[in-house]
């Protein structure tokens, strides 16, 4: 059976999920690493129990949220599609993002009303057009964000995911921003194409952590910064619970 169309039984039992710890929702984090990220999540939420190789559950009022670390966009796509197909009616990608767009400031965050995908997996997916997170659970993450830092540090606009950035060319840079996109990364398109696939509802948020329409890379970062871009990551996490939960408790109401 082709894997893209296996039961969810098959699923379970393939990456060994038990039954209490089928996920209600996932966070997708894009990120290199994972172990001081789950350390984090372990701080900020008790009860946090393993769940496979990338991935932890935390469990708030009742629901049980999957936050996987990623990077690139099949190992997105993996995570994706078997929270989806075990049961997550919403998914989130969060992750960090590089600047097409002058003006945006080193912290801020990026919540994509369109993502153009240039990854394989998106590609294959998506059927090579644009794609739309949905609107509710992405107003909620919107809103939750809003409520968590100040005013103009929440942004929307058209979000490029790209395959690597380490085949990024000045071309490739240069046909973004005339295009108008606001930042790229890597996973979000990957993710959300999977998780629509299957019929979840899906949104992101990403932390601007260099901008070169400004001239400024992510090797030039301030200590300032830098501790700014790490609140900003802490608030999208929790933002993206949040949202989460609300979207999950309206729809069972509905």
């Amino acid at each position: 059976m082709p894997y893209l169309d296996a039961s969810p039984t098959s699923l379970q039992r393939m990456f060994g999920i038990d039954d209490g710890d089928l996920p209600d929702a996932a966070i997708v984090v894009g990120q290199w690493g994972q172990d001081g990220y789950f350390e984090h999540v372990r701080a900020t939420w008790p009860n946090v129990r393993d769940i496979e190789e990338r991935s932890v559950l935390i469990e708030v009022d009742g629901r049980r949220i999957w936050v996987s670390v990623v990077f690139g966009a099949p190992m997105a796509a993996m995570i994706a599609h078997y929270a989806v197909r075990l049961g997550a009616r919403a998914v989130i990608q969060i992750g960090s993002m590089g600047g097409l767009a002058p003006g945006l400031s080193i912290g801020d965050v990026l919540v994509p009303s369109l993502v153009i995908g240039r990854d394989g997996v998106s590609r294959q997916l998506s059927r090579n057009k644009p794609i739309e997170p949905s609107a509710d659970l992405t107003d909620r993450l919107v809103s939750e964000l809003s409520l968590r830092i100040p005013d103009k540090t929440v942004r929307r606009g058209t979000l490029v995911s790209t395959t690597s950035i380490s085949l990024e060319r000045h071309s490739d840079i240069a046909r973004w921003q005339r295009n108008g996109f606001a930042g790229v990364e890597m996973e979000c398109a990957a993710t959300i194409s999977t998780a629509r696939h299957f019929g979840a509802a899906t949104a992101g948020a990403f932390v601007l952590i260099d901008n070169i329409a400004d001239n400024h890379t992510f090797f030039d970062l301030t200590d300032t910064q830098k501790d700014r871009i790490r609140a900003a990551k802490d608030v999208t996490l929790r933002a993206s619970v949040a949202a989460a939960l609300s979207y999950l408790n309206t729809a069972e109401r509905g």
